[in-house]
């Protein structure tokens, strides 16, 4: 009997324990500095930032663009053209994908193939590959690595979106060079949407 009730009690203080990342994940806000975090935070929105971060990559870059003097902002903190952020991650190989903020101006094509996504921040997101018709994601190809996987900005301004990047980082960073080969597979880049937490 004593058995069974100690049983009981580590199982119920056992579901009370947050669940761990993946042993190759990282923390995604303990890789920003403090005084990229103090320049994100400063924007006066919301700041969504992945807990989950694939092994190996590291904050490159942070852009930041505030509202222009004198613009009127909403309850949200949105301007008529802001503000915006976008964190540019890249790892020793030059794989980079980025995470963007944007107050409005929203619109553009659908995927080639895409696959909505149920989130805990942003609700429902949709994860496409490439640009087309809109064709369901398979699980072959969620499962395969794609030069250009993307999300539809997700939210209720300011509104959100992660993607992989190849070329140059342009306005992110002019300096950095993003390898062009496909190295990301949607289900890798569902992850990281599904992580999306507030920074504190």
């Amino acid at each position: 009997m004593k058995y069974a009730i100690c049983l009981s009690l580590a199982v119920s203080l056992t579901s009370l324990i947050p669940a761990a990342l993946p042993a190759h994940a990282q923390t995604g806000h303990n890789l920003l500095s403090p005084s990229q975090k103090s320049s994100l935070k400063s924007l006066g929105i919301k700041v969504a930032i992945p807990q989950y971060v694939p092994q190996g990559f590291r904050v490159a870059a942070i852009r930041t663009e505030p509202c222009r003097a004198g613009d009127r902002r909403d309850a949200n903190g949105v301007c008529r053209f802001g503000p915006e952020y976008a964190v540019l991650y890249r790892n020793a190989q030059n794989h980079c994908f980025v995470v963007n903020s944007v107050g409005g101006g929203i619109g553009g094509p659908s995927g080639q193939y895409t696959r909505a996504v149920n989130t805990r921040l942003l609700g429902k997101v949709n994860v496409n590959v490439g640009i087309g018709m809109g064709e369901p994601i398979t699980e072959a190809i969620a499962n395969t690595p794609q030069a250009n996987v993307w999300t539809f900005p997700a939210g209720k301004s300011p509104f959100y979106s992660v993607a992989t990047r190849a070329g140059r980082g342009d306005r992110i960073d002019s300096t950095a060079t993003c390898s062009t080969r496909a190295y990301m597979t949607p289900n890798e880049l569902i992850k990281i949407v599904q992580s999306l937490d507030w920074l504190p």
